[in-house]
């Protein structure tokens, strides 16, 4: 029985090998076809085998997995083992890995919380809305330095009528000092590319998210759910039945605070960081209409925020928020406030547009079963 813990880097990982007698062996690979054919021989199919979650972990294990007993993705948040020593070098932290997945199949209780490896379509989608945020603070970044030459030369516009869809042209002729008028013209065209851009990326994250449509279709009866929320979510999550309970759930979407407690004082810190958080960032957007809708939760929020903090009465709203959709999820129904009007307007916009792209026959059939 061999345990190795790897040690990930983008261009050479490095590979400690313990084996149930005590022996050490270190190795270091490259990234390359050369490098990962001779790890690959070194693998048995009784090995045991610890690496960390970064960028490239998902397509790295995908190579050998199946020439090994085992792989297990650990939680870097969640593995503090590496951090605790003043000296931190590669090979120091394969070794602590390896000695940790030979404690865990040794003793057989778990000492890394492991990750889920997502299917192809959850990690392309994940893929495809971290580029979506890219060009979503770059649109930000621009209409900034546009608001700001305005405000250097005493042109105090405000941001929603610069940014107004008529304004913008009534703008651009301003009699302008050359320069400025250089610098306005040209962010403004970046501005109206990158938005145009963004909206053909909004289409393609919806045509990938088709396999979805059924829980998309759910999660949209809850008011403030638009289709693009409904797609991120699944894209965070993958399933539903990965989470044994609703508190796990949302602390994986990050909406739950970490509790400390001693004796009889108790400290609530930040959220967890340990999970994903495009979900809550885009459910943020819309709470009001969640809240809204349902007259009891309208009422428990207005009766916080005569003593808390609007923003942890607001990461409370996330929460009972992402509780519902685990319900909704788990019990495989729609929400209890759903307005069917609108409901029904959003998936019927959401069919017309994936069969604009030619898919239609996933959800017809499901429709005629």
């Amino acid at each position: 029985m061999l345990f190795v813990g790897i040690d990930l880097h983008t261009n050479c990982f490095t590979c400690c090998y313990l084996d149930k007698s005590g022996g050490k062996r270190l190795e270091t690979f490259d990234l390359k076809a050369e490098g990962l054919q001779r790890f690959f021989a070194t693998l048995t199919k009784d090995t045991h085998v610890l690496v960390e979650a970064t960028i490239n972990t998902f397509a790295f294990v995908e190579r050998f997995q199946d020439l090994v007993a085992q792989v297990v993705i650990a939680n870097t948040h969640k593995l503090k083992i590496i951090s605790f020593t003043d000296k931190k070098t590669d090979k120091v932290d394969a070794e602590k890995l390896a000695r940790v997945i030979k404690t865990q199949v040794l003793s057989g209780e778990q000492q890394a919380s492991p990750v889920m490896i997502p299917s192809h379509l959850v990690q392309n989608l994940r893929s495809l809305f971290s580029t979506y945020q890219l060009l979503r603070k770059q649109i930000v970044s621009t209409k900034n330095r546009i608001h700001s030459l305005f405000a250097q030369n005493l042109m105090p516009f405000t941001k929603k009528y610069i940014f107004g869809k008529n304004s913008r042209a009534l703008l651009r002729e301003i009699a302008m000092e050359p320069t400025l008028s250089y610098q306005i013209n040209f962010l403004f065209d970046e501005l109206e590319h990158l938005e145009w851009k963004t909206d053909q990326f909004v289409e393609k994250i919806l045509v990938t998210a088709h396999p979805f449509i059924h829980e998309i279709e759910i999660l949209t009866s809850m008011s403030g759910t638009s289709t693009f929320t409904a797609a991120a979510i699944m894209a965070d999550i993958e399933t539903v039945a990965r989470f044994p309970n609703a508190k796990a759930f949302t602390s994986y979407l990050r909406s739950t605070p970490r509790i400390e407690s001693s004796n009889t004082k108790t400290i609530i810190k930040s959220t967890n960081k340990s999970g994903r958080k495009l979900s809550i960032v885009l459910l943020s957007q819309s709470l009001n209409h969640f809240r809204n809708a349902d007259p009891f939760l309208k009422a428990w929020n207005n009766r916080l925020c005569e003593f808390k903090r609007k923003g942890v009465v607001r990461m409370g709203l996330c929460r009972k928020a992402f509780t519902q959709i685990y319900q909704m999820l788990k019990k495989d129904e729609p929400h209890r406030y759903s307005n069917t009007i609108l409901h029904n307007k959003k998936m019927n916009e959401y069919r017309m547009f994936l069969r604009s792209y030619g898919i239609s026959g996933l959800f017809e059939q499901k429709k005629g079963a």
